[in-house]
């Protein structure tokens, strides 16, 4: 055999070997095993804080592993359907048991008010009106910053024998500041409502610590106060640092130029 004709046989057993190491390859490969799943009971439906838990509002979802909490989850709706919501939960969330409470097993000496308020705070309530109520705009669950405005001038005058109060500097002129920031709204409206027919009442329930309970009490009597909906966005839980808007500062800002009426 001449020359050419080996080298043509050497190519060809050359390229079958490839390709019955390719064939061989592809089929002995096998696709990626999906990740391991375990079935847990998800929400569907938005569910209010202090509400019972619906049967459309829940649902059996298969989810992978890894992307599941430790501990915490349930793998049947009959666990969780009837119970309360200690906080307000959303649709695609992991019902976690942190999240419920059993009406069964709760103390029937307490009421429900008294389980939804988070360790360490007190709930403080507040009767609204269309302003401070932001035109209707409140939700249990809500965030909010609550403004404070006072006047010392209008303020009853109570000083000690001898002594006289007179105001120095900006004392004595109205002066507005945010008070608290990021307070939830434990529940908007009466806790009880014996008549389904009748209209909300114009309270809202806070849950704070017990000096911003006293504070808020003390600023209520004295003051003027109003609330600000805080977004639910990522900055939502953000605190922030404001000046106290005064009438020197409306000047300064807004090219004024005012003076108290006792100066004039």
């Amino acid at each position: 055999m001449r020359g050419g004709g080996k080298i043509l046989i050497l190519l060809g057993l050359v390229l079958g070997m490839i390709t019955a190491g390719g064939t061989f390859m592809l089929l002995s490969q096998t696709p990626n095993e999906p990740p391991p799943t375990r079935p847990v009971v998800v929400v569907q439906q938005p569910i209010s804080q202090r509400s019972e838990i619906a049967p459309d509002a829940v649902a059996i979802k298969n989810l992978p592993v890894d992307a599941l909490p430790g501990t915490g989850t349930f793998e049947s709706l009959e666990r969780v359907i009837g119970k309360l919501a200690l906080i307000p939960i959303y649709p695609g969330q992991i019902v976690l048991e942190q999240m419920i409470i059993s009406k069964e097993s709760a103390d029937k000496s307490r009421s429900n008010a008294s389980y939804l308020v988070p360790e360490g705070k007190v709930a403080v309530a507040f009767q609204l009106t269309d302003l401070t109520g932001i035109a209707g705009a409140l939700q249990t669950g809500d965030v909010v910053d609550i403004l404070l405005t006072l006047n010392p001038g209008s303020i009853p005058a109570t000083t000690r024998p001898g002594t006289t109060a007179a105001p120095v500097g900006t004392e004595g002129l109205a002066v507005s500041q945010l008070m608290l920031q990021n307070i939830p709204i434990l529940q908007l409206g009466a806790w009880q409502v014996t008549d389904k027919n009748a209209p909300p009442a114009a309270w809202v329930t806070f849950a704070l610590n017990r000096q911003d309970a006293l504070a808020l009490k003390s600023a209520r009597e004295q003051g003027v106060i109003e609330f600000a909906l805080r977004p639910a966005t990522k900055d939502k839980d953000v605190e922030f640092k404001t000046e106290a808007v005064t009438l020197q500062y409306l000047n300064r800002r807004f090219n004024f130029n005012l003076l108290p009426a006792s100066s004039r």
